[in-house]
């Protein structure tokens, strides 16, 4: 993964779930949102953000799905 917004957000999303299911997270909902890993903008954060929270808060709790949507949506600058 080259892009380093891409990997920005799967650092974030790796401290709350692990970074084999962080990466996996991130290539799905960037997919979902009609992107890959490799094409994500910093105008897609948000939308992005939305999709993960929704995944991390059935997994690891809805606390914990809203902190990882907001540090998302933080790294757009």
């Amino acid at each position: 993964m080259a892009n380093p917004l891409a990997q920005q957000v799967e650092k974030v999303l790796a401290g709350a779930v692990g970074e084999f299911i962080a990466k996996a997270t991130v290539k799905k909902n960037c997919e979902l949102i009609g992107a890959s890993p490799d094409t994500l903008s910093a105008a897609q954060l948000p939308e992005l953000a939305a999709h993960i929270e929704k995944s991390v808060s059935f997994f690891s709790g809805k606390e914990t799905g809203t902190d990882v949507a907001e540090k998302i949506r933080g790294l757009g600058g």
